[in-house]
């Protein structure tokens, strides 16, 4: 029997035609809409660079030389977790419903950057408790040193992956700009050992540990040069996309700035002295540069072409 309902694909609104009838497709169409975080995920990306890379620097240089630096690990490990506390407050406000983290640990996805940093964030503030807990009641006087140290050791490889996860989850979808930014991941994991670093070595200054002040004063010079390496290849991955956005001058001098003030202002203080007051201004221009960098980058989809059609 014959109906007089028209086929599902006759429904369908055609694509645009161009002039002389030939048909535009989608190619011109915004296929993605710009994300309604901005500012938050640049600082909840900082923080977490913060959290993770001062334990993994920590329990690195415990486990290396307890001798020297466990009495700085000790109070890196609280501090820490007050850090991940507040990254993980960031990241349930961005998600807009809090539920929406519970939701993401129901199942496990490998090839998935969320599920996979999601897993690690909630895995790692396991041991980091432990340990923050475990260094607490050592000054207190009650020292279970072989489960911090045990605690310290599971944190490990968690900790590396929630510092790894954001870059690769960022670079990973189909943002403008995002997409091409293919060493964004390794730029805030080594950002993360380099903020971290910086941060045990600002304890061991402000606690008069010379030996370990000096010790990571090496090592805070070594891994700034080193950050030059992943941030020119970032540089390099979002060019094409900054040249479309921005006027060359205006990329030349906010490229200077940034590298001025994360990476040569630190670098010049460390190699003038090695004081407190030195490692402090130190740390603070790799903080803000750290920050500026990464607001520059969640940005992006919002200055685009396509962020802008989006949101209009």
């Amino acid at each position: 029997m014959q109906t007089n309902s028209a086929p599902s694909h006759a429904l369908a609104k055609p694509p645009p035609l161009l002039e002389g009838g030939r048909e535009s497709g989608y190619g011109n169409t915004p296929l993605t809409k710009a994300p309604a975080w901005q500012g938050n995920i640049a600082c909840d990306a900082l923080l977490n660079g913060m959290a993770t890379g001062l334990f993994m620097v920590a329990a690195v240089s415990e486990l290396a030389a307890p001798a020297i630096f466990t009495p700085a690990a000790k109070v890196a490990y609280p501090i820490a977790l007050v850090l991940l506390l507040a990254d993980l407050g960031l990241l349930v406000s961005d998600l807009g419903d809090p539920l929406r983290f519970h939701h993401m640990l129901r199942v496990f996805k490998p090839r998935s950057p969320m599920s996979v940093g999601t897993w690690c964030l909630t895995i790692f503030s396991l041991p980091l408790t432990a340990a923050a807990a475990l260094s607490l009641l050592a000054e207190l006087g009650i020292d279970f040193e072989w489960a911090r140290i045990i605690a310290v050791l599971v944190g490990l490889v968690p900790g590396f992956g929630s510092a790894a996860y954001k870059g690769v989850l960022l670079s990973t979808n189909a943002q403008p700009g995002w997409k091409d930014a293919r060493w964004m991941g390794g730029y805030l994991t080594n950002s993360a050992l380099l903020i971290g670093c910086a941060e045990l070595l600002l304890l061991s200054a402000l606690m008069g540990q010379a030996q370990a002040t000096d010790i990571l004063r090496i090592a805070f010079i070594v891994l700034l040069v080193l950050n030059v390496i992943p941030l020119g290849l970032l540089f390099a991955n979002l060019q094409p996309t900054n040249a479309r956005l921005y006027p060359r001058q205006q990329q030349w001098l906010v490229g200077v700035l940034m590298f001025a003030a994360a990476t040569l202002i630190p670098l010049a203080l460390m190699f003038l002295r090695g004081d407190l007051r030195f490692i402090f201004g130190a740390v603070i221009f790799l903080l803000l540069g750290s920050l500026v960098i990464r607001l520059v980058y969640v940005k992006i989809p919002h200055t685009s072409p396509l962020g802008i059609r989006s949101r209009g």
